[in-house]
């Protein structure tokens, strides 16, 4: 039987992780640049709410392995960064990009913590 350091080593290297969570990170700063035009002008009407997520550090925190689903779904996952306010040093929203069996983009959540 594997172990689960077993199964997340394996996770790691066959979806090239360190790559995929950079590359995430990288998404979710450019989502944050370009607040003004996307989903985020929704959830801040206040522009100077958008601007000030632009000061926010953005942390990996976790991934979730999305294993058997009710519907017999294939598996997926979800890499979750959390968003830290610099002032308080906590974090008040949380960024999870969902990826499929393959590996590529399913879906985005953005999530008041």
């Amino acid at each position: 039987m594997m172990s689960m350091k077993d199964i997340q080593d394996a996770f790691n290297t066959n979806y090239g992780f360190d790559n995929l969570k950079e590359k995430s990170r990288e998404y979710i700063k450019n989502i944050v640049a370009d607040s003004e035009n996307n989903f985020l002008a929704e959830v801040f009407e206040d522009s100077s709410k958008r601007h000030e997520l632009n000061n926010f550090v953005i942390e990996y925190s976790k991934t979730y392995l999305i294993i058997n689903k009710c519907l017999g779904e294939n598996p997926s996952f979800r890499i979750v960064f959390d968003f830290i306010n610099p002032d308080s040093g906590y974090s008040e929203y949380a960024y999870e990009i969902e990826y499929n069996i393959l590996g590529e983009f399913l879906d985005e959540f953005f999530l008041k913590v």
